[in-house]
């Protein structure tokens, strides 16, 4: 009877302590499957939905989107009247010939025909974007003219609009036809360059002596008058070194390309200044008419 009750009581206090034990704590091992994973509801990122935004225009507006757009044209002709400058300056270092004396150098200066062709890269590349400007320039205009909502002109400013940047096209082909021109005339003179920087090196004809030396056998033929082409000076048996007679031949057209390249520079400059003057009348107009808007609506 004694035991029965002793095992009672071991249960009792076996099941009290059970109660009061806290469970330990496991670290999260995360959902065991990829569907046990929160799922939110999908965006739909249309990311390659173009929308036209079709731009309001009034008279502020558009007339000085027309001047800032212009002003980007320019502004890449001005750039390239600069490279123009240095183009000039390093092809006239690079000439076998100076241009001041018109006295031979023995070789091309291969330094500044290098940096010539960088800035003639350059040229080409800001005449390309010119072009590209001018299209952004014509796209805008037309836009302008356009029966829309949100294109409060009027007749009278949509014909001003126009007038003006007929003017200004005007100037813009000037310009660019000198720019394709002095573009055309340094590629002929670089690639000039480039030829008789590789023929003006030394060959063996300027290393081996005479092939046929004087002697006593010339005594036995007749008479005869000695070749005149370009590696003799009159006298069998003696020969001119190649890159001096290359250098009497090629150094007068190297020169008269250079001086077609400056002409045509010159040519690019004068368009220049009267494409910037046309645009400085075609902003003075567009004030005129935003100060008599300014006094009417006063």
């Amino acid at each position: 009877m004694r035991s029965h009750i002793l095992v009672v009581a071991f249960c009792c206090r076996l099941a009290a302590l059970n109660c009061l034990s806290v469970p330990t704590a496991r670290p999260y091992a995360g959902p065991s499957r990829l569907h046990d994973l929160p799922v939110k509801p999908r965006q739909s990122l249309d990311l390659l939905a173009k929308k036209s935004v079709l731009k309001k225009w009034n008279w502020k507006e558009a007339s000085d989107e027309s001047r800032t757009e212009w002003g980007i044209v320019l502004k890449r002709y001005i750039l390239i009247d600069m490279s123009l400058y240095e183009l000039g300056r390093h092809l006239g270092e690079s000439l076998p010939v100076k241009p001041s004396t018109g006295g031979e150098k023995a070789l091309v200066d291969e330094d500044a025909l290098k940096m010539a062709q960088v800035k003639l890269e350059r040229v080409q590349s800001n005449l390309q974007k010119a072009l590209l400007d001018q299209n952004t320039s014509d796209t805008t205009t037309e836009d302008m003219q356009k029966e829309r909502k949100g294109n409060e002109l009027t007749v009278h400013q949509k014909r001003i609009l126009r007038d003006e940047h007929k003017r200004e096209q005007s100037g813009f082909f000037a310009v660019e036809a000198s720019g394709q021109d002095v573009l055309q005339q340094a590629s002929a003179i670089m690639q000039a360059l480039e030829v008789w920087s590789q023929k003006a090196q030394p060959s063996w004809r300027s290393i081996v002596p005479a092939l046929v030396p004087k002697s006593a056998y010339a005594s036995i033929f007749p008479k005869m008058r000695g070749p005149t082409g370009p590696l003799h000076n009159g006298t069998v048996g003696e020969l001119v070194p190649s890159h001096q007679s290359t250098t009497k031949q090629a150094a007068p057209s190297v020169q008269s390309l250079y001086q077609k390249f400056q002409e045509a520079a010159r040519n690019y400059h004068r368009d220049l200044g009267n494409f910037e003057a046309m645009q400085k009348q075609a902003i003075t107009n567009f004030l005129s008419l935003t100060n008599l808007l300014a006094v009417s609506n006063a």
